[in-house]
């Protein structure tokens, strides 16, 4: 259902009345939708304030009378960091009514995870809790969020043009005694994303690839990559800490097995988006194979039932939300193609399967260094969970299929919230596993490029030093030069036991709380299991390095984050 369809019902305006967009945000998608909506809205002569969740004092939501949200689901369904103490606020008890409130939320998400957008429907469900109302229905975003959320910052603009513009006006007429100017008329299409002039996510820039190497050993049981991509003539900016989308196409081999187990022709023509192409095309550079989500799983399990086979669909009623969870992160549509095939025509499939969506990684360089290019650190991602080996999108199309040479469509996606500090005095500790090593590389590029040596430790993990050590030749010469202080390595299967980066935090707890009370800034790149291990080791290492319990180190751990010198890049 188009946004735009929707009937926002009116009501007075108190007097004085002004709209608050307040913003959840993990990597910036949320913070550049909300900014772009708060500036159109005072262009139009709407009173605004925008804040970040993390600038929000919770208990100040009793004074606001109607405010925009705009919340990412990160995770497994978590709100982001951002929203953390919000969200707590508004779970505990004695959390005060809030009925004064009235809001609208913008959910951002990705569809092929099943906790869709949970985070702005949790966010919705704890404020009705309070009190608070909706004054129109949410609006929920996949991963091309852009038309979504244009339609939906349109839409509101036009509403708090009409129910608070008047009042705003007024106001600073009585208070300047000259009319305000009057407020430009909406764009009938209301851009929300902000571009790279040239090239964006619709419009990718074809970089080419300079330089694809493997960097594990040749007994890793990983196989990591690095590629060079060209940007040259794109004007193409970034900075340590952003990521690069990747348009990938899937493996022609899978588009092949799927349509032959369905019967359909590979040249047989589909509507894609109100373009005529082959469903050989569409499946290869259009549709996701590789991610299986909850709409496509149930919709095949309905064709199976009408088949007359209907052994899936038997077996997808029987399972519960967690059961149905489970299956479909097991699994790729050439598993349900596979075991249960069904006979339906090409626009049918087309329609079953969900747009194939972009994918991020860190850049692991330094413009400051490489110039014109973007250096990446991919690792084959596999899976066995039913026993075949299934692997990724991206990474065997960028690891096993792309060449030196070849062009591959790229976008930039910038990330404020992962920064080198701007103090250059401040220290950094950098704690990643596997391939979360790539945006550290990029910090000691651009310091030493740049000649800052603010003092760094970097904490890395992967299963052997020998053959996963990556980039290991070029962080043994930082730590020669004196750029870098220390070195940890938790290197798991070396040992007897386990060992992970979160056991060295715990070990090295004193240095690093040391560290942390000269100002540090701690980083943690990877999984976000990692990453939470890792965040609870440095509570414990707070608790034991300054003889204090274990709720208040949580405290200190939330100021840190609060005060962005805990950051963290994780998925």
């Amino acid at each position: 259902m188009s946004v735009r369809a929707l009937q926002i019902p009116q009501a007075p305006a108190a007097a004085g009345a002004e709209l608050h967009v307040l913003y959840g945000s993990q990597t910036g998608n949320g913070e550049a939708v909300a900014e772009t909506l708060a500036e159109n809205a005072r262009q139009n002569g709407v009173r605004v304030t925008l804040k970040s969740l993390s600038d929000l004092r919770p208990a100040a939501l009793k004074k606001i009378r109607y405010a925009a949200f705009v919340m990412s689901t990160h995770g497994d369904g978590d709100p982001p960091d951002d929203a953390l103490d919000l969200f707590e606020w508004l779970e505990a008890s004695g959390a005060p009514d809030l009925g004064s409130l009235s809001f609208r939320i913008l959910a951002l998400g990705d569809r092929s995870y099943t906790e869709f957008c949970a985070a702005g429907r949790q966010l919705a469900a704890m404020l009705k809790a309070k009190g608070a109302s909706e004054f129109a229905p949410p609006v929920e975003c996949d991963v091309d969020y852009a038309g979504d959320a244009g339609r939906w910052s349109q839409e509101l603009l036009e509403w708090a043009r009409e129910k608070l513009g008047t009042d705003a006006a007024n106001d600073s007429a009585n208070d300047s005694g000259v009319p305000p100017p009057v407020a430009p008329a909406l764009s009938p299409s209301l851009s929300i994303v902000p571009s790279t002039p040239g090239w964006t996510r619709a419009r990718p820039f074809p970089a080419i690839v300079n330089r694809v190497q493997k960097i594990t050993g040749l007994e890793s049981d990983k196989d990591v990559y690095h590629l060079e991509l060209s940007l040259e003539g794109s004007g193409l900016q970034y900075q340590p800490g952003d990521s690069l989308g990747i348009w990938a196409d899937n493996d022609p081999e899978l588009v092949s097995r799927v349509l032959q187990k369905l019967g359909i022709e590979p040249s047989d023509l589909v509507d894609d988006d109100g373009r005529s192409r082959t469903i050989r095309e569409t499946l290869s550079r259009h549709r996701e194979l590789t991610r299986l989500n909850l709409d496509a799983a149930q919709a095949y399990a309905a064709l199976d039932d009408s088949s007359g086979r209907g052994k899936l669909a038997r077996r997808w009623q029987r399972m519960d939300a967690g059961a149905r969870k489970e299956f479909i992160e097991a699994r790729q549509f050439i598993d349900l193609a596979e075991a249960h095939p069904v006979r339906l025509g090409a626009q049918q499939l087309a329609d079953l399967l969900p747009p194939l969506a972009s994918r991020t990684y860190s850049i692991a360089s330094s413009a400051a260094m490489v110039d014109e290019e973007a250096h990446l650190t991919v690792v084959t991602l596999r899976s066995d969970a039913i026993g075949i080996e299934r692997q990724g999108v991206a990474s065997a199309f960028l690891n096993q299929r792309v060449q030196s040479g070849d062009e591959i469509r790229v976008f930039m996606e910038p990330n404020r919230r992962f920064r080198l500090p701007e103090d250059p005095a401040a220290a950094i500790i950098m704690i990643g596993a596997g391939t979360g090593v790539a945006p550290f590389r990029a910090f000691m590029q651009e310091l030493e490029e740049t000649g800052r040596n603010p003092g760094a430790w970097l904490i890395f993990g992967n299963p052997h030093r020998r053959t996963d050590f990556l980039y290991q030749r070029e962080w043994l010469k930082w730590r020669a030069d004196g750029l870098i202080s220390r070195i940890d390595g938790a290197f798991s299967r070396d040992r007897a036991e386990k060992h992970y980066v979160q056991h060295v935090v715990a070990e090295r707890g004193q240095e690093i709380n040391r560290w942390i009370e000269d100002g540090a800034f701690i980083y943690i790149c990877g999984a976000l299991a990692m990453g939470h291990a890792v965040e609870q080791a440095l509570v414990d290492a707070i608790a034991a390095a300054r003889r204090m319990d274990p709720a208040t180190a949580q405290e200190v751990v939330k100021d840190l984050r609060r005060g962005r010198r805990l950051l963290k890049d994780l998925y």
